[in-house]
């Protein structure tokens, strides 16, 4: 499936409306409950069919701490102006010097050559470095080639899940999405 094809985007809702659903049920860590609070999203790089999927990113409020609790995402990818799947495939067909007709399409998403450096660059030392990584790198055997993150990865999904690798590869990284799951992360919980 296209990452310019509304139908993506619409599964991807899909998947971030189960996790917004577990996120509400668990109610809030002081024990009161969670209410919508969330917020517009204006992604680049993906059609005007499909924006309408990706409008906005739930989060919830605390009826009795006010704290904030956001669910993980398969959209997003932190607060980033371009979605997860955009940055994924980018980044994965610039760093493995994909074909002129690859080139010429990811050309057409209008991002910037400096974006896609700056996602590189955090890819190979910014992802690689996070305690995410450190615990999830052992689920691959052989080890990933880390000079080539994102397309490692991208490849290793496709090898064990042929039919969907990029919503697989987006489920895998969807604990990075979340501040309030990387405080739980660190807190070892």
């Amino acid at each position: 499936m296209s990452i310019q094809n509304p139908n993506f985007y619409r599964l991807l809702l899909l998947i971030d409306q189960d996790y917004a659903e577990q996120t509400r049920a668990q109610r809030c860590r002081c024990g009161g409950v969670l209410h919508s609070a969330r917020y517009p999203r204006k992604p680049r790089g993906i059609s005007h069919d499909a924006r309408c999927h990706c409008d906005f990113r739930y989060s919830f409020c605390c009826a009795d701490c006010r704290c904030r609790t956001t669910p993980f995402s398969v959209r997003f990818l932190g607060r980033r102006v371009y979605t997860a799947a955009i940055m994924i495939v980018v980044s994965a067909t610039r760093a493995s010097a994909g074909t002129a007709v690859a080139m010429r399409q990811l050309d057409a998403l209008g991002v910037p050559r400096s974006t896609i450096a700056r996602w590189q660059h955090w890819w190979t030392t910014g992802f690689v470095g996070t305690p995410f990584w450190s615990l999830g790198r052992a689920a691959f055997v052989p080890p990933v080639e880390i000079a080539q993150v994102p397309a490692s990865l991208l490849e290793r999904f496709a090898t064990t899940q042929p039919a969907e690798p990029l919503p697989c590869l987006l489920r895998w990284l969807s604990p990075l999405t979340s501040g309030s799951a990387v405080s739980i992360l660190r807190e070892g919980r």
